[in-house]
């Protein structure tokens, strides 16, 4: 008796030896027969079907978290490799879209979406739609009654798993309902930023780890759109004037040098000196010296639009670019511009002060071909209207 059973449990360590090789190298492996085997070769009383029961439900609560973990570690290469993609692009659609290409490896995505909510907004922004592989335009959603706001609210993941759930939602896209969805809200810095989901028309198609890997896909997204967006504001500031919200010294010879080097169409140059800052600075201050300019930028800005750039070029000194058609109405830019400022004088000190400014024009190509040529021919038209008494426009003439 006592070598059956000696032989008995040598078959049973056997046994579970093979099943933990099976479970390591990734094979299927079917509990019930390995309970079965064990039972006719070594539980010949209910003491030892107890044991064996409850080593053989240890070892398949071992396989399922190996499992679990050969899942993760395969999805977060994915996801790996995702933050190295997203380290590459700062355009925000490009990152959407890569998210969605992502989510749509790991798990079903017959439907799938990111929106985006600060908190007190009263909309939802649906930044990425799509439909069966089909993108759909941005839309908004009010916050309020529907899962998305929910899932905002609640701070929580909502995951219904089948149609015959008690859950209501409204259909953003597509025409049937979903019958598995996962809404994950994305937290950042203990604010939601929005929420990110995946739908499919399969009931109970995503597992627990479905929830944890969107949450990471969601987190990695946002915090890539955070970072475009600084990027963004800052380049954006980087060619903006402080003072007077127009475009900077840096933007001008950037945009000047990219529509020369074009070479595509004439173009033409103001220069605007604003006649009268020191005598203003002088009785009024810096302070009213920076009402005065913001005045000057007004007027340049009440005549800008897809053909017409204004920028704040040095001190009281502004420039403008005209192209396209625009360029054969000058002479309407011009009366508008200095209507413009005897329209809208300057309050000071309870005294109204119209500004006066004198204008330099220059043509490309006809008055310089080159960015250092165009904008000589303009500081000398400049200067001369100085010279001749201010608050005058005189044009460069090249001979």
């Amino acid at each position: 008796m006592e070598n059956g059973n000696l032989f008995g449990s040598h078959q049973v360590l056997n046994s579970i030896n093979k099943y933990l090789t099976s479970v390591r190298n990734g094979e299927e492996v079917e509990t019930l027969k390995v309970v079965e085997f064990i039972e006719q070769n070594f539980a010949d009383n209910n003491d030892n079907k107890a044991i064996v029961h409850s080593i053989v439900n240890e070892l398949d609560g071992i396989k399922n978290q190996l499992e679990n973990l050969k899942w993760l570690n395969k999805h977060y290469k994915i996801l790996h490799d995702f933050s190295l993609e997203c380290s590459k692009t700062l355009n925000e659609e490009t990152l959407h879209k890569k998210a969605y290409e992502l989510v749509s490896q790991v798990m079903p995505t017959d439907s799938f979406f990111i929106a985006t909510h600060n908190e007190g907004d009263p909309e939802i922004k649906f930044v990425l739609l799509v439909e069966n592989g089909e993108y759909f335009p941005q839309t908004t959603l009010e916050f309020g009654e529907n899962v998305t706001s929910k899932a905002i609210k609640t701070r929580e993941i909502i995951h219904h798993k089948s149609t015959t759930g008690e859950h209501k939602y409204v259909l953003i896209v597509g025409n049937n309902p979903s019958g598995s969805t996962l809404f994950v809200p994305v937290i950042i810095d203990d604010q939601v930023k929005g929420v990110i989901s995946a739908q499919s028309i399969r009931d109970f198609a995503y597992l627990k780890e479905h929830e944890e890997l969107l949450q990471l896909i969601g987190t990695q997204i946002f915090n890539s759109m955070e970072t475009a967006r600084l990027y963004e504001k800052i380049y954006s500031m980087s060619y903006t004037d402080e003072l007077t919200g127009l475009k900077n010294r840096r933007a001008f010879h950037k945009a000047l040098t990219e529509l020369i080097d074009m070479d595509t169409q004439p173009l033409i140059l103001i220069m605007i000196d604003s006649d009268n800052l020191k005598i203003v600075n002088d009785n009024y201050g810096h302070d009213g010296g920076d009402l005065y300019l913001n005045v000057v930028a007004q007027g340049i800005k009440s005549i800008c639009n897809d053909d017409i750039e204004g920028y704040r070029y040095a001190g009281d000194e502004f420039m403008i670019i005209i192209k396209g058609n625009m360029v054969h109405h000058q002479e309407q830019i011009i009366n508008a511009l200095r209507n413009f400022y005897l329209n809208n004088p300057v309050q000071l000190s309870n005294q109204l002060l119209t500004i006066s400014a004198s204008l330099g024009i220059a043509t490309y190509p006809t008055d310089g071909t080159t960015v250092e040529a165009l904008k000589k021919s303009v500081d000398d038209a400049l200067y001369c209207a100085k010279c001749d008494g201010k608050n005058k426009v005189v044009f460069a003439n090249n001979n």
